[in-house]
């Protein structure tokens, strides 16, 4: 056997991500972080299949510009939003979401 080789090191560096496992567990926590926040839920309620323009979405959610923005952050990130041609929509994730919480 080489000597030069850390069979440890090179297991380390083949493992890229998540497992599927892993990755469903992380899936799955992030869609209870949607779900138990009120403000999210309504967000996703609002935005609906076809979509909201910003300014319309902020009017109807009631949230202010720091909440409004700490929330759209969040579901753009997690992808359960895109921003498309100056609106937002549900990505297959958040029409997921959508269902169960409506």
């Amino acid at each position: 056997m080489d000597e030069n080789i850390d069979e440890l090191e090179d297991y380390f560096c083949k493992k890229v991500g998540p497992t599927e496992g892993e990755a469903i567990k992380l899936e799955h926590v992030m869609m209870e972080k949607v779900s138990i926040n009120p403000a999210r839920r309504k967000l996703i309620r609002i935005i609906g299949i076809f979509g909201k323009d910003e300014k319309k979405l902020k009017e109807d959610s009631g949230l202010n510009d720091f909440f409004f923005k700490f929330h759209m952050d969040f579901l753009l990130k997690e992808g359960f939003l895109k921003f498309e041609d100056g609106i937002y929509r549900l990505t297959d994730t958040g029409i997921a979401m959508h269902d169960s919480v409506c």
